[in-house]
């Protein structure tokens, strides 16, 4: 009797965990599909359907410059390929849509923007599943068209010479004489980009394998893209992945050879790199100069100005140091460091095309400003 009954009681306990284990396999929610599109005049709205049930307090979201990125514990990502609901041109709005599953049932949904966002421009709501309107739970984000001003984009702050014919308004000027403004020839200006690492040296790694040494040479062509557009002679100590002396030099060796590329009649050199440490909640960015370097201080300064405004990353600050680059250059010369890469945020930040973007626009933007004042 009592070997009938713990065998029904262990039946029981197996057919109740079977029950359980079904759901709680079933509990996780699935991404089926993403949805854009214009909810009213005033207000851009996406629809993140799920096939399962999220609630508010397993989801976080972020801003960084033009990104958005939802987090969502207990979430895969399904089968997400493209976005779909093209009642508007999501490209004035949106640049790109990526869900990745970061670890085991933690999603994250990254937007780029067309244009910085910030915490006040959109709200978030969960909606669960509607089966009399036959539509999945929701999770719905409603961005304020007002964020997206459509011609925004980092300006480019340069006022090159012009020169004009002298008989040309001579009437104009005598009776309303301009404004007398600090104007330069920008065919005149040599840059020398350093983007730091490479080849052999990965530099710092991130935590989800992002490598110092891409970050520096995406962000160093994006700059040189924007500088020599604007007139300005480029040098750059490298445009490929390789070691700029040789594989096996020393790190001295290494850095004197980026410092060889530069010619006699540079104006500047800026040194691109990430910062890391063993706690993955530093962050921000900063700019160095060193104290023998005539004019490093104030374009460090300048660097660390636009960088903050446009990258808006916590600003750690203009630091002096003997980085073996900066001390031994013979234009002004600053370091800087574009933020953690040891940071998950920031890795991915700096990772993204269009944040790459804005810091090359940053550093053109200082860039400009060195030689207008």
């Amino acid at each position: 009797m009592a070997k009938k009954f713990f065998t029904c009681l262990s039946l029981l306990i197996v057919f109740t965990l079977a029950i359980f284990g079904t759901a709680a396999a079933k509990s996780k929610a699935e991404i089926t599909d993403i949805q854009v599109y214009d909810f009213n005049d005033e207000t851009l709205r996406i629809e993140i359907s799920l096939d399962g049930n999220l609630n508010d307090s397993e989801i976080s979201t972020r801003t960084f410059g033009s990104l958005l990125t939802i987090s969502m514990q207990n979430t895969t990502p399904g089968k997400i390929k493209k976005i779909s609901g093209a009642e508007i041109d999501a490209e004035k709005f949106i640049e790109r849509i990526v869900a990745k599953e970061t670890r085991p049932n933690f999603t994250k949904v990254r937007f780029s923007f067309v244009a910085p966002i910030n915490e006040d421009a959109y709200t978030i709501s969960v909606q669960p599943a509607n089966r009399a309107e036959k539509k999945s739970a929701r999770l719905i984000i409603d961005i304020s068209k007002k964020a997206f001003p459509l011609n925004s984009q980092i300006q480019i702050e340069t006022k090159t010479e012009v020169k004009t014919n002298p008989e040309t308004k001579s009437n104009d000027k005598k009776n309303n004489p301009p404004k007398k403004e600090e104007t330069f020839t920008a065919a005149d200006k040599v840059i020398v980009i350093d983007a730091g690492h490479g080849g052999s040296d990965a530099g710092a790694v991130g935590p989800n394998g992002v490598k110092e040494k891409d970050v520096s040479l995406a962000v160093a062509l994006k700059t040189e893209k924007i500088l020599k557009k604007q007139g300005m002679k480029v040098v750059m100590t490298r445009r490929t992945d390789i070691d700029v002396a040789s594989p096996n030099a020393s790190n001295s060796a290494e850095l004197q050879a980026r410092l060889d590329k530069a010619p006699p009649q540079a104006d500047i050199f800026i040194s691109i790199h990430c910062n890391a440490f063993t706690n993955p909640n530093s962050h921000g960015m900063e700019t160095y100069y060193n104290g023998a370097n005539n004019g490093g201080q104030r374009l460090a300064q300048l660097l660390n100005e636009e960088l903050a405004k446009h990258g808006k990353l916590f600003n750690r600050g203009v630091k002096a140091a003997n980085f073996y680059v900066i001390k031994r250059a013979n234009c002004p010369a600053s370091l800087i460091e574009l933020g953690f890469i040891t940071n998950p945020a920031e890795e991915e930040l700096l990772a993204d095309d269009r944040y790459q973007n804005i810091l090359a626009g940053a550093i053109a933007n200082a860039v400009n400003r060195f030689f207008m004042n």
